[in-house]
């Protein structure tokens, strides 16, 4: 059959049959003529398939690097291909794909490297003042970007020393309790900083946090946030690193219903990878000093 006309009958059944979107209709499409490419040069017709075929397609992508989710993403979208244009026996409804090993968090920090980033942190121009709130929503309260970038004033309780964090994609809303350590610097921040701030960016907004210019998002600011800290600390590596340091402690002193929760999980397998066992003595896992140890103590 026509290699145009089977994308044609490809993009009527996702649209006609699935109700797809036309961006994802696109996206099914490019997928496809890489696998209708790969076809072509192995000589083999797509309606005549074989299993063995379909894992050799497979094994492809794997050397061509591809993450397991990428794999999925084409087992998924060949199926589709396959019934909406009738191949024989579709093979890839029966590919049978290694699991995702999720892998133990290394390099996690505990309590005392958390605070002595935190203390450490510069803090003197207003913009400082500001990272070094956010910051505190990351090493405490283990927010990510997005759920940093959402906050609102009135989501921040300082009378009852609480945090409304909503729900994004992929996290659960919850209610967080400061760290009383973030409590000064909050309430700094609330009333005089941000005002501050405001007034110098020309911004209105009901923000928690915000940046110069019209952006909606902390990218910027959260970027050079980080880069920063990994200058002066040594032994930080990313943002996902501080998070899953945290949800570790959270783990090891709350036990995993109660971490679930705080970090917004919306499935307890999520941290299953977070073994309280293995992760006993997490100054074990570090390959660096302690921040007492610099101090001498």
């Amino acid at each position: 059959m026509d290699r145009d006309k089977l994308i044609k009958k490809f993009e009527r059944y996702l649209q006609n049959e699935l109700e797809y979107a036309p961006n994802t209709i696109r996206a099914y499409k490019n997928n496809v003529i890489q696998y209708l490419d790969w076809l072509e040069d192995n000589n083999i017709n797509p309606i005549e398939i074989t299993l063995e075929e379909t894992y050799s397609f497979i094994n492809y992508r794997r050397q061509l690097g591809n993450s397991n989710s990428t794999i999925r993403g084409f087992k998924a979208i060949i199926t589709h291909f396959n019934h909406s244009v009738n191949t024989k026996s579709n093979p890839m409804l029966i590919v049978e794909l290694q699991k995702l090993n999720r892998t133990t968090p290394t390099q996690l920090l505990d309590e005392e490297f958390l605070e002595t980033i935190y203390r450490e942190t510069k803090s003197n121009t207003l913009v400082q003042k500001r990272d070094k709130c956010m910051l505190g929503m990351i090493l405490f309260l283990g927010l990510q970007r997005t759920e940093l970038t959402n906050l609102e004033l009135e989501h921040l309780d300082l009378e009852e020393g609480r945090i409304y964090v909503g729900a994004t994609n992929s996290t659960n809303e919850r209610y967080i309790n400061l760290n009383p350590k973030q409590i000064v610097h909050l309430s700094n921040y609330v009333y005089d900083i941000r005002p501050r701030l405001l007034k110098e960016f020309r911004r209105q907004t009901n923000r928690l946090f915000f940046s110069k210019g019209t952006s909606t998002n902390l990218n910027g600011a959260l970027g050079r946030m980080i880069t920063r800290l990994k200058l002066e600390f040594g032994y930080v590596k990313d943002f996902k690193q501080l998070k899953q340091s945290r949800v570790t402690i959270w783990v090891k002193e709350l036990g995993q219903r109660q971490a679930q929760y705080l970090g917004g999980y919306k499935y307890v397998s999520s941290l299953e990878r977070y073994d309280t066992n293995a992760l006993e003595d997490l100054e074990n896992k570090l390959d660096y000093h302690h921040p007492m140890e610099r101090l001498g103590l």
